[in-house]
């Protein structure tokens, strides 16, 4: 081959170069992108997606005032993987990844799920740019009162918005709306939304005031003109569908709830109590009563929390054949008001518990009165005569009294307990080893105390001093 032939190459070898050229000109980063199964092979998804959030949350480290950061990735990112543009607070950090409600065992098929996806898709998902805009609306319709339609704009504002800086402010605005807008139970479960997402607002002594004005407003309502709890209403719209009264409670109940040390919680408390005093149900009355002189000691309330718990707890004590527990209860109060409130008291008071404290001594005898007088029909006579002697020597003026030392003077030379039927029977059984020690122990007389000492080594048993 001559050398201008060798100089231009055959036609095979500038076919072999044209190939390594066109090759070396292509980018494969380009080509390999356009697979649609390149992530199959390992391609690292976009900083900021999903997908790429969940391959690194587990290696998330939390910076005060920033964020999450990844460790090799520039920036900070929300608790749902979203890049954070400046310095936000950690309520907002926290949040984003938080769960605002359950999506069942299958979250694929739940329908809210779905409709979230749907929304994103046709570009009515989350925007901060629209949340802001729709806000600005909303408070514009605000203040020309226009409050309903300002409660449609606030709410997409909410919306759009899900984890910003002006949610908190949409979903106080929207719960504003509803209240001067009179629609009362929308105000109430808007203002306790607020309170759920944001234990911490700083709307919270305005929310605590609203809820108050709308739970006394039912309440007075309910005491003015009173319906039964399923009866319907269908015309007002200041009131809930169903059961006023009901409402009002539960809007007391979120007041404490929500603000447990704020200056409305034992209000809040009382309140619930006497709505329950006033209708007769004087079990849940004692209990918010009790409730309020247990957690809140320093209450202004807590004079007439003694006074009504103990008219309560006499009121719920049904007789002698029933739970004696509120009789106690009720003693312990009559002592409290005497000691603590002694200052408090009016002397008509004075004497009101002066002649309760006898009625309760009176009921306390008749009732273990009627407790002898049980034992005594069953020939149980030790029983008897124990409950014969506490009337007698507790209460000895009264008439039951004289009755219990009659009794007492009759049944003397009767026997502890009534003659064991078929004990030839009986005594064929072993009896258990636990019973056995158990009636070893002496029986202590008058009332007398024993103290714990040393078994004897020969039976076992403490030797009696």
């Amino acid at each position: 081959m001559s050398p201008a032939a060798r100089a231009h190459g055959t036609p095979w070898t500038v076919l072999l170069l044209l190939i390594v050229g066109l090759g070396s000109c292509a980018t494969p980063s380009t080509a390999h992108a356009q697979w649609p199964w390149s992530n199959w092979f390992g391609e690292e998804p976009a900083v900021g997606t999903p997908e790429w959030w969940k391959k690194h949350e587990r290696h998330k480290i939390f910076v005060e005032g920033q964020g999450y950061r990844i460790e090799g990735v520039d920036g900070y990112f929300d608790g749902d993987g979203r890049p954070i543009q400046g310095p936000v607070s950690v309520e907002r950090v926290v949040e984003a990844g938080e769960s605002k409600e359950e999506i069942g065992l299958i979250p694929g098929l739940d329908p809210r799920v779905q409709y979230g996806k749907f929304k994103e898709a046709v570009g009515l998902g989350p925007n901060e740019q629209f949340a802001r805009e729709a806000y600005a609306e909303g408070e514009r319709l605000f203040v020309a009162k226009n409050y309903r339609a300002a409660a449609d704009k606030f709410e997409e504002a909410i919306e759009r918005g899900p984890h910003s800086a002006i949610e908190q402010d949409a979903m106080f605005m929207l719960a504003e709306s509803h209240f001067f807008a009179d629609r009362y139970i929308k105000a109430r479960d808007a203002y306790d939304a607020l309170a759920k997402e944001h234990p911490n607002t700083r709307y919270l002594d305005t929310l605590i005031a609203r809820e108050w004005e709308i739970a006394h407003y039912w309440e007075e309502y309910e005491d003015y003109s009173s319906d039964w709890a399923l009866t319907p209403n269908s015309y007002d719209k200041t009131r809930p569908w169903f059961d006023t009264i009901g409402h009002a409670i539960k809007t007391y109940d979120n007041i404490r709830l929500n603000d447990p040390t704020g200056p409305r919680a034992d209000d809040a408390i009382m309140a619930t109590a006497n709505i329950y005093f006033r209708r007769g149900r004087y079990d849940d009355a004692d209990y918010h009563y009790t409730l309020l002189r247990q957690q809140y000691p320093r209450s202004e309330l807590q004079f007439e929390a003694h006074l009504l718990g103990l008219q309560a707890k006499l009121r719920k004590y049904q007789g002698a054949d029933y739970d004696g527990s509120p009789l106690d209860e009720a003693k312990t109060l009559v002592k409290q008001l005497r000691v603590q409130f002694a200052g408090r008291l009016s002397d008509e008071e004075k004497e009101r518990l002066r002649t309760v404290e006898g009625q309760l001594n009176l009921e306390i005898a008749t009732r273990d009165y009627r407790m002898a007088e049980n034992y005594d029909s069953t020939k149980h006579y030790g029983a008897a005569r124990y409950y014969y002697k506490q009337v007698a020597d507790k209460y000895p003026s009264t008439e039951l009294a004289e009755r219990a030392r009659t009794r007492l003077a009759e049944i003397g030379g009767e026997p502890e307990s009534p003659p064991k039927r078929l004990a030839w029977f009986v005594d064929l059984f072993p009896e258990s080893s636990e019973r056995s020690r158990v009636n070893r122990i002496p029986e202590l007389q008058n009332g007398g105390t024993r103290l714990a000492e040393t078994p004897d080594n020969d039976t076992g048993t403490a030797s009696a001093k």
